[in-house]
Order: structure tokens, then C-alpha cells, then sequence
């Protein structure tokens, strides 16, 4: 127990600061451009897409999930399974994700996590991250809105691990994740209700 406590923190480390590596920020670099400058000043896959175009915003998206996914897969490799493995696992997830939203190389101003929760989940349970794909299609495809599609497929995950039943660490990370996710998104959730204010007003007769 005392070894996998030392090689849980020893993973957990390496998670955060592999994850937080500013993937979209190196590549815009590549290309002339402080990404951080542009768009809404977001780090992550979407902006990456509005500024830099379509492919390398899912370069962004796919690096950004491997980054958090690629430990969580070597740690797993290097474990017995057992409850004890779940929950460091689910350390080192959440470690992965947290790198990539406060990561240390930008002063802890990062994105907002939703790439690398995805490529977490890819790690501990690839069905429940390719429902939440879907589920993020879903939500972009009615409302043309990327952080509602996000928002929609970090819930989705929590919810599909409690009906799957899935091993509790995996739950509770899932929840801690989407809490966290929801919180960066204040400003987007912000913005959104401030338009569906004016859209109601401006339906509104005189």
C-alpha cells in the first residue's frame, strides 16, 4: 500500500505537469501568434480553431486529450486492479486536469479543462468519453454553441458513470471535474443568458 501511495503522488505529478503543457498556445506560437492576444484569449481547442482554423483546433483538441490521457494509461499499466488503483487513478485524472486549467508554466491562467477531462475519461472508461462526444455534438448541433455542447458532456459523464455504476473514485472525479468545468464557464454562462435577455426583448411588441 505504502509503494502505490508513493507511486500514486509520483504519477500525480507527472499528470499535472504534462498536462499542463499549453498545447494551443506552443502551436500558435509556431504560427506567429499569441493565442492568449486573439479570440476570447482562450488557450484551448475552440478558440485555437477560431483563430488559427478548423484543423489545428482539433490538433489542439486531440494533443490536449492525450495529454492528460497518456499518464493515466501508463499509470494503469503499472497497477494491479483493485480499489486502491481506482482511486489513484482518479488522482491522477483530476491532477491532469487541473494542470491544464492552472498550469504552472502560464502562471496558472490555462483553458478550461473540457479537452483534457475528455482525454481522462478516454483513459478510464472510453465509452462514457465517446457518449459525452456524442452528447457534445448534440449540444453544439442545436444551439451553434461550443460551451453549451461542453457543458453538456462533462454532466453527461457524471451522470452515465452513477447509472453504469461505475467504481466510486470514478464518479466522484467525474463530478469534481464537471463542477470544475462549470465554474470556468461562468463567463460564457453569463454571456449566453445576457443574449437570450436581449433576443427576449427584442421579440418583445412595443
Amino acid at each position: 500500500m505504502a509503494n502505490l501511495a508513493h507511486s500514486t503522488a509520483v504519477w500525480v505529478g507527472l499528470a499535472y505537469f504534462v498536462a499542463a503543457i499549453p498545447t494551443g498556445v506552443l502551436i500558435a506560437r509556431l504560427r506567429g501568434v499569441d493565442l492568449r492576444k486573439l479570440g476570447s484569449g482562450n488557450i484551448g481547442a475552440t478558440n485555437a480553431g477560431r483563430v488559427l482554423g478548423a484543423k489545428l483546433g482539433v490538433l489542439v483538441l486531440v494533443l490536449d486529450a492525450i495529454k492528460a490521457a497518456t499518464p493515466i494509461w501508463l499509470a494503469s499499466s503499472s497497477w494491479a486492479l483493485g480499489d486502491a488503483a481506482e482511486f489513484g487513478l482518479a488522482c491522477v485524472g483530476l491532477a491532469a486536469v487541473v494542470g491544464h486549467i492552472f498550469p504552472v508554466y502560464l502562471r496558472f491562467r490555462g483553458g478550461k479543462g473540457v479537452a483534457c477531462a475528455l482525454g481522462v475519461f478516454l483513459a478510464l472508461d472510453p465509452p462514457v468519453a465517446l457518449a459525452a462526444v456524442l452528447m457534445y455534438g448534440q449540444g453544439v448541433w442545436l444551439t451553434r454553441i461550443s460551451a453549451v455542447g461542453s457543458l453538456t458532456a462533462v454532466t453527461s459523464i457524471t451522470v452515465c458513470l452513477w447509472i453504469a455504476d461505475r467504481p466510486w473514485p470514478y464518479q466522484v472525479l467525474a463530478l469534481a471535474t464537471a463542477v470544475i468545468i462549470w465554474v470556468r464557464h461562468i463567463s460564457n454562462i453569463r454571456g449566453m443568458l445576457a443574449d437570450a435577455r436581449a433576443r427576449k426583448r427584442t421579440a418583445e411588441p412595443d
